[in-house]
């Protein structure tokens, strides 16, 4: 009989994570550094950290969605719910979002309440998500923000547990992204 020492695996490993993407957001970070996004999953995979990701969502509207598609191609999309709100028509061929950050918010705090799981992962740096991300962290849930290509705003940084800032050169390095 030997005397082996087995390791239990890390609870983190039992934990369940969901990830909120903020995609119009997303996709203006993308432009603006002129990337080309190579894998969503890529992205919140190693800020899971092990963790069980039970589903990503993706918010946005058709027209952005639309975009998006051409500018980064519809495999980068795989593996990840898209939920689209409104496009309201503006003059000049531009359009308003509506309700995109709202359907995002309502997911989040439901499946918070819901249990669904114990660590959500927001990828945005839009400060307006802050107070929701206090109410998961209200049903017991801890929280992670993902900050793409710039510095999270300060509300958004004191309202999660976790913070994770992607710089362009990493999203390169990491092979998550692609110079346009």
């Amino acid at each position: 009989m030997s005397n082996t020492t087995v390791v239990p695996p890390r609870p983190i490993q039992f934990q369940k994570a969901m990830v909120f993407i903020d995609g119009t957001n997303l996709f203006h970070r993308l432009a603006g550094a002129k990337l080309r996004l190579n894998s969503i999953p890529g992205l919140y995979q190693h800020v899971a950290q092990g963790r069980q990701i039970v589903r990503a969502y993706l918010y946005t509207s058709a027209p952005h969605y639309e975009k998006a598609e051409q500018v980064h191609g519809k495999d980068v999309f795989k593996d990840v719910r898209v939920v689209l709100g409104d496009a309201i028509p503006r003059s000049g061929g531009n359009f308003k979002e509506k309700g995109v950050d709202a359907l995002l918010v309502a997911d989040l705090i439901y499946h918070a309440a819901a249990k669904n799981y114990d660590y959500a992962i927001l990828i945005s740096t839009d400060q307006d998500f802050a107070r929701a991300l206090k109410r998961v962290e209200d049903f017991g849930c801890r929280t992670a923000d993902i900050s793409i290509g710039a510095r999270a705003p300060d509300l958004l940084r004191q309202s999660c547990d976790d913070l994770f800032e992607i710089d362009d050169k990493t999203l390169i390095e990491k092979g998550w992204a692609s110079q346009l």
